[in-house]
């Protein structure tokens, strides 16, 4: 388990990683000190203000699923290079959209043939922390050091407890720092 001191106004005392980690996860100004166990999956927050960051990708359109989703990055992931993994501190926020549909029930698309947002639905976070992927409990699928977490549209009400779909989805994806879209990323960026 990793401990975090988050103090009033801003990120004080910390290392340069941890004020970096912290940062990322849109802890910029705090109301109050307080302390965060980063434990494993489900103690990432929404990080405030991450609609203002870069998109990780162009809109994704899920048509099999009945989605759109939208993926942000933070600054430090934009740091990146092609051919390297993402650098510790590196978050993303993917947000899921129900895609409308017409009254017979099939999706309704845009002049371009794009799925139509319908309302939120859910509000997935990954973020890296150094040394998070060795302190995951034994049995956990392995995807480096990051972590996930997902709440429903409020942001605040987890939509889950059991992580392994999340894992079991980027596991496969080790060359690309278990990040899907990881090519498109760099040739959109």
């Amino acid at each position: 388990m990793k401990t975090i001191k988050r103090t009033t106004g801003s990120v004080m005392g910390l290392s340069i990683l941890g004020a970096a980690l912290l940062m990322a996860a849109g802890c910029q100004e705090m109301t109050k000190s307080e302390t965060v166990q980063i434990k494993g999956d489900g103690d990432l927050s929404v990080p405030a203000g991450y609609q203002s960051w870069a998109k990780f990708v162009p809109t994704v359109d899920k048509a099999k699923a009945g989605q759109i989703r939208e993926i942000y990055i933070n600054d430090t992931g934009m740091g990146a290079n092609q051919g390297d993994p993402f650098p510790y501190g590196t978050t993303t926020v993917m947000e899921i959209y129900a895609a409308q549909k017409n009254t017979a029930g099939e999706l309704v698309k845009d002049a371009e043939g794009r799925l139509v947002k319908d309302k939120l639905a859910k509000i997935f976070v990954m973020s890296k922390g150094e040394g998070w992927g060795a302190m995951l409990p034994e049995g956990t699928v392995k995807t480096g050091d990051w972590l996930y977490s997902a709440y429903q549209a409020d942001a605040s009400t987890p939509a889950t407890q059991d992580f392994s779909g999340c894992r079991g989805c980027h596991a496969p994806l080790g060359l690309d720092d278990y990040i899907a879209r990881y090519d498109e990323h760099f040739y959109n960026k």
